[in-house]
Order: C-alpha cells, then structure tokens, then sequence
C-alpha cells in the first residue's frame, strides 16, 4: 500500500460536505452512509491492491463520491472536494482550469464520462510532490 498517501476518512468528508453546502445555502446531510463507505474505500483499496498513484487515488475519490449520490445535496461539489483535499494533503497539485474540471464533474454526474476518462484527466492534471 502507499503508506505515504493520506487517505480521507468519513469524518472529513462529512465535515467538508456541510461546510461546501453551508456556503452555497444547499441542505447538508447524509442520504445514504452506507453508499459512502465504498467511494472511501476505492481509493485506499486501488492503491494497496494497483500501486495507484495520486492522481488515480483521487480520479477515484472524484468519480465515486459524485455517482454515490450519498449526500442529500452537494454530491459534485463533495467529489471535487475531496479529490483537491487528497492532492494538497499528498502534497500534489492541479493544473486545469474551473471550465474544465466543471465540464469533467457535470459530465460524471450525467454518466458521459466514465472512470477511465476521469483517470486520464486527472493523469494529465495531477502534478505530485517532487
């Protein structure tokens, strides 16, 4: 397992969820908690079983939290959240515009981008600690 990455835990992401929603005035709360445990294990779970790296760890935290619809609201806004926190927290970052990631995550939402394409976004755009 990447030992070095810092992976997200629950009670981040419900943090983090009712902070991006206070902010935009949208109802904060858990749908479904149960459907949160699988988009916070992808990651972990690629990583020790693939050798994933950065980008695809958060490729899959992206992805998975926004199709989860785990949250009441806000299930975009959480999977983008949470993909930039876990690049920042590994000491990567991100070179895309706000265009491009808002057309990557309305695209996962809508089901015309898949998880192979989120990877190669996220591939192309992550940059990892030196």
């Amino acid at each position: 397992m990447q030992s070095s990455f810092h992976f997200i835990q629950l009670e981040e992401v419900i943090a983090l969820q009712k902070a991006i929603n206070e902010a935009s005035s949208e109802s904060h709360g858990i749908r479904d908690e149960s459907g949160l445990e699988s988009p916070l294990n992808a990651a972990p779970q690629r990583a020790h079983y693939e050798n994933a790296s950065l980008a695809i760890c958060a490729a899959t935290y992206a992805y998975h939290l926004t199709t989860a619809h785990a949250f009441v609201d806000g299930n975009k806004r959480i999977g983008v959240g949470v993909a930039f926190l876990f690049i920042r927290l590994n000491g990567g970052t991100y070179n895309a515009n706000e265009h491009e990631w808002h057309d990557l995550f309305m695209g996962i939402a809508a089901a015309t981008i898949t998880r192979t394409q989120t990877e190669e976004f996220f591939t192309a755009r992550v940059i990892p600690p030196a």
